[in-house]
């Protein structure tokens, strides 16, 4: 990607950041908040969405989903500070009311070091998302060890890299240990003819539960299960 868009926007985000005086630890930009409630647009976020759905980054996302066509569901500002905690193994899709596999692409902001980048248990990728569910830490702990390996954590990331990582396979961030911010900005595709699912199999539990419901209601209505997604920031691409 371009790297200077991408310094540009950084420069920006860490200007906004300190003129709210806040440093979130995860403050999404466009799409929803972390709470699930809208954003309104404005023009820096016209800027940023341009950028997330250039030409060169759908292209990615089209060979490695093997989709002809993709929406843009989701977009956030993933933050770390220096000595953060470790983001939890996770599955994407658990906070996702869609009812088929997303692809999210993670762009980082600054320089990963090794030691900070994803590890992400490939194994689960392949299971269906029934057999994947682990909604408590045996739970988890059994599937890991079952069908997790191999483990694989990316190399060291620079700014204009990406990764793009399906839905349902389980992931952490290790904590950072470095002195520096670890900012990254995130952006979930999906299929032309998603739909929205409050509930969908094997993403059912409760961990993601209120985020699938205020990400649903606040985006596209309090009717709007079953429903295609559409709408100004989901355009066919």
């Amino acid at each position: 990607m371009d790297v200077q868009r991408l310094a540009a926007i950084n420069q920006q985000l860490q200007q906004r950041a300190a003129a709210q005086e806040t440093l979130p630890g995860r403050e999404a930009l466009i799409g929803i908040q972390s709470d699930g409630s809208h954003l309104a647009s404005n023009r820096f976020d016209q800027e940023l969405f341009e950028l997330l759905t250039t030409s060169k980054l759908v292209q990615a996302v089209k060979r490695v989903s093997g989709l002809k066509n993709v929406r843009p569901f989701q977009f956030d500002l993933l933050t770390k500070a220096p000595g953060g905690p470790g983001t939890p193994w996770h599955r994407d899709r658990d906070f996702l009311p869609i009812d088929r596999q997303s692809f999210t692409c993670w762009i980082p902001l600054d320089p990963i070091p090794a030691h900070c980048t994803l590890v992400y248990a490939e194994g689960t990728a392949c299971l269906p998302p029934t057999q994947s569910d682990a909604q408590d830490q045996i739970s988890l702990r059994q599937l890991l060890r079952r069908h997790g390996a191999p483990l694989c954590q990316l190399p060291a990331m620079e700014p204009g890299d990406i990764d793009i990582h399906e839905g349902q396979v389980w992931h952490y961030g290790p904590a950072n240990k470095s002195p520096h911010w670890r900012r990254a900005l995130g952006v979930a595709f999906i299929a032309d003819d998603t739909r929205l699912c409050l509930n969908p199999p094997g993403f059912c539990g409760p961990s993601g539960a209120g985020m699938r419901s205020s990400t649903l209601t606040s985006l596209f209505g309090t009717n709007a299960e079953g429903t295609l997604v559409r709408g100004e920031r989901h355009p066919l691409l």
